[in-house]
């Protein structure tokens, strides 16, 4: 594999040939949270100062385990947990799923050991040179990524933090540490091209209240990065702004003065996927003239298909969190697991004073967890793959059109009434009857509640004559069956345009298989050559 580097605003590799980073993050590998674990909702506290709750974190998670299974067996659960959750398997799975990234949350602590002595966990990191080599094997980049820094830098649960307070900030010795830890890493891995590079801090001071310490998170990034670079000169350095990666305000400078080799990361979740999200994302890639990478991400499918569209168009790679979990409803998890049977019996004696489980029923349980996480029982979930990648089989809203101002054209006069992509004028609609929701500031008083996208899921598109709209996809085979549904939908006045010919619905048909195409991104432009369609999803088979 080759080193990947920075040329501008984008990641290329030593050939100068782009790379567009797409992968997942093996969350619930090192940094499990409860919501991933199985062990509460996804939730976080927010209140000046709170320490850990029971299993809601790594560091609560072991004290459960030590308390029911006891300290020896407490001791060498993680080095379990670790193989079995990210193994060869998961690698595989990754590149035939079609990934070419992986991001890799870590413990510092799990690699230098929370004693007054400088101790390294050799096994950990024997574990970490493997995974490592089976990436190289398979071609799968590997961002490093400190998702828990000693103390805490994130003041929320996934930090793994004490409590929720910027210890990082605040501590010298922690401080001290993490910073030792990086450049162990650095020293150790300065010679891997297989690395694309070295995320520092995961999420640093999540919210507002911590913004005074700011300037100690520059000065961590600048220490750093002086200690990486006095032994690593060769990966790219990944950096994210504070507010839950959703700023960056707070670089004004070139943050690699030595070589000019870094990447602005950005966290996306469910926001309305069209330029008002993307546009100060791409303002602040455009005033730092470096690549941006969504480092972190996760929605429905519905939602990932339309963003991961307008990331690769603008050249911004995608990472999506996580790789592997329990299993949630709309959660973008590729393998899911089911926790042991009786595992509500450990998590109720923690979190709501049951009675303790015997230690023998303990670590029957923890146990079978172990078991769980293998991959071969894992339930695998292709169609995420295929939304993200936009590879096919999958589906895509109509008003998930691309985004290349050149791609689609709009007569309408007005913008969308839902406020989405309003400055297109594409004429987007409800349906069936129904009305579109109160406006945010009638929240408290409305008979339904408004769900966070507004009406954005229930939009259908309009086509009038003489408009069009483009929809890329990855192609891997040379037919597809393209299968358009809306209620008012008439093929005949629809020209479907690829690779530079020009097809037809079938008459009284919603569907049309097209052959000879060619493999890659391929374009297809529907055109309304007469009259008014409604479309409201287009699926690629």
């Amino acid at each position: 594999m080759q080193y990947l580097r920075t040329d501008g605003q984008r990641i290329v590799n030593e050939n100068n040939e782009e790379i567009i980073l797409q992968g997942y993050a093996a969350g619930n590998w090192m940094v499990q949270e409860a919501f991933l674990f199985g062990t509460g909702g996804f939730h976080a506290e927010f209140k000046p100062f709170m320490r850990a709750q029971g299993m809601d974190r790594p560091r609560t998670i072991q004290q459960a385990i030590a308390e029911t299974c006891g300290t020896k067996y407490a001791g060498s659960f993680w080095h379990r947990y670790y193989r079995n959750y990210f193994a060869e398997e998961d690698i595989c799975h990754l590149k035939k799923t079609g990934f070419n990234s992986v991001r890799l949350p870590f413990l510092a602590r799990a690699f230098l050991k929370e004693e007054p002595e400088i101790i390294w966990d050799e096994e950990n990191f024997a574990m970490l040179d493997q995974i490592i080599d089976w990436c190289e094997q398979y071609g799968i980049y590997v961002i490093l990524d400190m998702h828990a820094a000693y103390a805490g830098q994130s003041t929320v649960g996934c930090d793994d933090g004490v409590d929720n307070y910027p210890h990082l900030f605040t501590d010298e010795e922690s401080w001290d540490r993490s910073i030792l830890v990086w450049k162990t890493i650095a020293e150790r891995y300065h010679d891997r091209a297989v690395i694309a590079g070295y995320e520092l801090l995961n999420e640093p001071l999540a919210l507002p209240k911590w913004d005074n310490y700011i300037p100690k998170l520059l000065e961590f990034y600048r220490e750093c990065i002086q200690e990486i670079r006095s032994v690593d000169q060769d990966h790219i350095i990944f950096l994210q702004g504070h507010r839950f990666a959703k700023r960056a305000d707070i670089f004004e400078e070139d943050m690699d003065p030595v070589c000019h080799n870094w990447v602005l990361t950005f966290h996306i979740y469910e926001t309305l996927p069209d330029l008002g999200l993307l546009g100060p994302v791409m303002a602040e890639r455009e005033r730092l003239n470096v690549p941006v990478w969504v480092g972190e991400t996760g929605g429905t499918k519905h939602w990932l298909a339309v963003l991961s569209g307008m990331l690769y168009e603008n050249h911004i790679g995608i990472n999506v969190w996580c790789h592997k979990a329990v299993a949630r409803p709309n959660a973008p998890t590729l393998c899911t697991y089911a926790v042991p049977e009786d595992f509500h019996k450990i998590v109720d004696y923690i979190q709501k004073g049951a009675s303790k489980p015997s230690y023998n029923d303990a670590i029957r349980i923890f146990d079978q967890y172990l078991e769980n996480i293998l991959f071969k029982n894992c339930s695998v979930h292709e169609e995420e793959a295929h939304a993200i990648l936009r590879t096919i089989p999958f589906r895509i809203t109509a008003v998930g059109y691309d985004w290349d101002p050149a791609s689609h054209k709009g007569d309408y006069p007005y913008c969308s009434f839902s406020g989405y992509r309003r400055e297109d004028h594409l004429k987007m609609i409800l349906t069936d009857g129904k009305r579109a929701y109160e406006h945010a500031e009638f929240k408290g008083i409305s008979f339904e509640p408004v769900p966070k996208y507004g009406d954005y899921n229930r939009l259908n598109l309009v086509l009038r004559e003489g408009e069009y709209v483009t929809y890329t996809i990855l192609c891997t085979n040379d037919t597809v069956r393209l299968t358009l549904d809306g209620p008012a939908m008439n093929g005949e006045q629809l020209a479907i345009e690829i690779n530079g010919q020009k097809y037809r619905m079938p008459e009284n048909q919603n569907s049309i298989i097209i052959s000879d195409l060619s493999t890659g991104r391929l374009p297809v432009r529907l055109v309304c050559e007469s009259g008014e369609v409604i479309l409201r999803e287009l699926t690629f088979e």
